[in-house]
């Protein structure tokens, strides 16, 4: 349900268009399992879990000089990392984890939601930082594998105005079609993130085909406030979703 500027390109999944979610199995028996995300999260029947200490986000916060191209990729407006060196671990996770790539969901301007839910309420919008283990060169060479992957799920609220994601917002109208990209000046990944002390954690899957039953998702509980102007920036012209 993600809007691009410009975007024609046609896939057989979809939402408002295409196969619809109950259906993806038929196109991808991978979709059909039992650990399916997303999820709505019921804050009542969450439990502590002491093993998932804090993050180390060091490495996030520290890498000198990271290239980021940001990129509409006929899904989504998706931020990759084009040079080496954003790992994460702790968390709870296995080993370290190596960033690839974020990219945000959104609805259409009269209906903006976040893939996740909690106790049945959609957000305003929702940003994927996805990982793989670093014993794997890629996503899509993990993406198969066990714990392969790792997401990290922040969820927006609409609120003030968030100048750490002015860098991002503003180059959305440079990338109106698919495949255009731009490079973003260079920042901390960190910056953008809310506190991260606290988190929902579960085992489940991609949320779009191929629905591998991969993924280590984390949901923060602190949100990220964007202001309505911001929001309203993010939400261009075509429909089209992602990871």
């Amino acid at each position: 349900m993600n809007y691009l500027p410009g975007s024609v390109s046609l896939h057989t999944w979809g939402y408002h268009h295409g196969i619809h979610p109950k259906h993806w199995k038929y196109l991808n028996p991978t979709c059909g399992g039992k650990q399916q995300s997303p999820i709505d999260m019921k804050t009542s029947k969450v439990k502590t879990d002491t093993r998932l200490w804090k993050f180390d986000f060091s490495k996030l916060s520290t890498s000198k000089n990271v290239k980021f191209e940001i990129t509409n990729n006929g899904h989504t407006v998706q931020v990759r990392v084009i040079s080496h060196g954003l790992e994460v671990s702790g968390g709870g996770l296995p080993g370290t984890y190596n960033v690839e790539q974020f990219h945000f969901h959104w609805g259409s301007e009269d209906k903006r939601e976040s893939k996740h839910e909690i106790n049945g309420k959609h957000f305003s919008m929702e940003m994927h930082v996805v990982m793989h283990f670093d014993r794997f060169s890629s996503v899509n060479e993990s993406m198969n594998i066990t714990y392969g992957l790792a997401v990290l799920g922040f969820l927006f609220d609409v609120g003030r105005h968030n100048h750490k994601f002015d860098e991002i917002i503003t180059h959305l109208h440079d990338i109106e079609h698919k495949d255009d990209h731009v490079i973003l000046t260079s920042f901390s990944l960190t910056s953008l993130f809310p506190s991260t002390d606290c988190f929902y954690r579960y085992y489940w899957s991609l949320t779009t085909p191929p629905c591998f039953e991969s993924v280590i998702w984390t949901i923060f509980k602190e949100h990220i406030d964007i202001s309505e102007f911001q929001s309203s920036e993010t939400v261009p012209t075509s429909r089209k979703n992602t990871l």
